[in-house]
């Protein structure tokens, strides 16, 4: 039986800690916060700063839209859902988004013509962006019989 043993200097007991503490620090510095960790894995490491961006976003999906924005706004995200934004929600939930993450952030929407769905005409597509990430958005349109879907969830284009 072999028995060690080591004597532990004040000096190497704050080393120690000094140790430990910048591995922490280098852990919280480059894992992203829950937000944006999620926005990421969503939007395939794309930043979002332009029009350009969105059209080329939307073509990842398999979606081709005009290159110009119908309309480009800031808009809030409630800080409590009522029962459609939680209906909306489960339909970003179902393509990996959640928006109750960003209660109460200003965000901007972006609407783009979507040219390319498939027997429809007038068809939109929405991106909701914050902090140069996609965090959501939807695929419809506005006619009284028309639909709305997330943007994974039916790319049938």
């Amino acid at each position: 039986m072999n028995i060690y043993t080591f004597k532990l200097s004040k000096r190497k007991i704050v080393a120690a800690v000094l140790v430990v503490a910048a591995i922490l620090a280098a852990i919280i510095l480059l894992v992203p916060d829950r937000p944006g960790a999620q926005a990421a894995s969503t939007s395939g490491g794309l930043k979002i700063k332009t029009e350009s961006d969105c059209v080329a976003y939307a073509a990842t999906l398999g979606y081709q839209v005009q290159p110009q924005a119908a309309d480009v706004r800031k808009v809030s995200i409630p800080t409590e859902f009522d029962d459609i934004y939680n209906r909306y929600n489960d339909i970003q939930k179902d393509c990996g988004f959640d928006l109750s993450q960003y209660c109460g952030k200003g965000v901007t929407l972006y609407t783009f013509s979507v040219v390319n769905y498939s027997g429809q005409d007038g068809v939109l597509l929405d991106l909701l962006v914050y902090k140069n990430q996609v965090i959501g958005g939807a695929v419809y349109t506005a006619a009284i019989d028309g639909f709305m879907h997330g943007l994974m969830t039916n790319p049938t284009v």
